[in-house]
């Protein structure tokens, strides 16, 4: 210690040294050299001798430890070993003992807390599961980018071997750094590990459309009294493009003035949805009813999670698939309303408020999809008569 810093020094109240063997120093005077302290002298001051050697070696082992290149860095920037440590202990985190498993339970908590939707909680609580099962007795500030990487890349599908698709990888990858965003946030590490993990690239997405003809063999289970609770639903998705997760909110007091108002909706913005005339000749036959338009028999309501009526209108709605032979992936009802109300007025920002979409999302998915003439023959499927549709109690 001596050839880089002096023994410290007993020095008195106004912290002049005391030379008197017999006097009782106030402080401990440590001289600091430059060499050691980024090119700048300092003079500490300590209550005991012990604390000014303590010190006098810990600045020892920093400055063995500390690279010329970053005191270069340091010394560009007016600042010395010192001056970076005093700086990183006022702006760093201050990290605690926390799990995985006790930061995905907080999370949770907290986002529970800021009323997101039960939608946006089941599906954040599926993406931190496998993550919780892989490191959730692991302390927070102990995972690394690696592991994040090699947890993504090892993702499978819902039969355990195949490989999962890109856009759930990148869903995961942004719940796992929604994850460690919190954490930072929290004061549980310095950083995000996740942060700079880029998603996997995604594929064109082709979106599925129903064709006039495939929309018309559609309509014709209005006939059919087995698909009567959904088929107001049905019709309305088709031709308003109403999400699955609005349908269960809609009642039938909604629809006023050829508009179906919309109060629940997945941006938690009201929406009026001008109706074409094709909908409102198809809901003529249920104008006297009252109350949910989407009543399934045996299936309850419950306002903060949907879920159990959408997941029953899917299953009705994968029956009629089977009974009529047209194929209905997931959401080709919605994306069918959209793609013709474009083709059939041009409007993309138009049709963009009327879907509750972006025109940027609109113009990308739907224009150019369908022609004018398909749009015309769609909206050309009007019941031949009321006495059509089988009306429902």
């Amino acid at each position: 210690m001596k050839n880089h810093i002096r023994p410290p020094v007993k020095v008195d109240k106004n912290k002049r040294r005391i030379t008197n063997s017999r006097e009782r120093p106030h402080w401990w005077r440590l001289n600091v050299p430059a060499s050691v302290n980024g090119g700048k002298k300092k003079r500490l001051f300590f209550q005991s001798e012990k604390e000014a050697k303590d010190h006098a070696i810990s600045l020892l082992e920093t400055h063995a430890s500390v690279s010329s290149d970053i005191i270069t860095r340091l010394k560009q920037r007016g600042l010395s070993v010192s001056d970076a440590i005093e700086y990183a202990l006022k702006h760093a985190p201050i990290i605690s003992a926390v799990t995985i498993k006790e930061a995905c339970q907080k999370l949770m908590a907290s986002r529970r807390a800021a009323n997101c939707k039960p939608r946006y909680l089941a599906t954040l609580s599926s993406d931190l599961h496998g993550f919780v099962e892989e490191f959730g007795s692991r302390m927070i500030d102990s995972i690394n980018k690696a592991e994040v990487e090699k947890h993504i890349g090892q993702l499978t599908g819902k039969d355990g071997e195949t490989p999962a698709m890109p856009k759930t990888k990148g869903n995961v990858l942004t719940t796992i750094k929604s994850l460690f965003n919190f954490a930072v946030e929290q004061g549980w590490r310095g950083e995000n590990p996740a942060q700079k993990i880029r998603k996997p690239i995604l594929d064109e997405t082709i979106i599925d459309i129903l064709s006039p003809d495939e929309a018309s063999t559609l309509l014709s289970a209005g006939k059919d009294r087995t698909f009567a609770d959904i088929f107001p639903a049905l019709v309305i998705q088709l031709f308003a493009g109403v999400r699955r997760s609005e349908l269960p909110h809609i009642e039938w007091e909604h629809i006023k003035d050829n508009y179906l108002r919309l109060d629940k909706t997945k941006t938690r913005e009201k929406r009026a949805v001008e109706m074409p005339e094709t909908l409102r000749e198809w809901l003529l036959p249920y104008q006297h009813l009252k109350g949910r338009l989407l009543a399934i028999e045996g299936v309850s309501f419950d306002l903060k999670d949907t879920r159990t009526v959408e997941d029953a209108y899917t299953y009705r709605l994968s029956q009629l698939e089977k009974a009529y032979g047209v194929t209905l992936s997931k959401n080709v009802l919605r994306h069918s309303a959209i793609t013709y109300r474009i083709a059939l007025t041009s409007d993309l920002n138009g049709t963009a408020r009327w879907a509750g979409n972006t025109p940027e999302v609109c113009e990308k998915h739907y224009l150019g999809v369908a022609t004018k003439s398909d749009a015309e023959t769609f909206y050309s499927l009007k019941p031949k008569s009321t006495d059509n549709v089988i009306r429902i109690s």
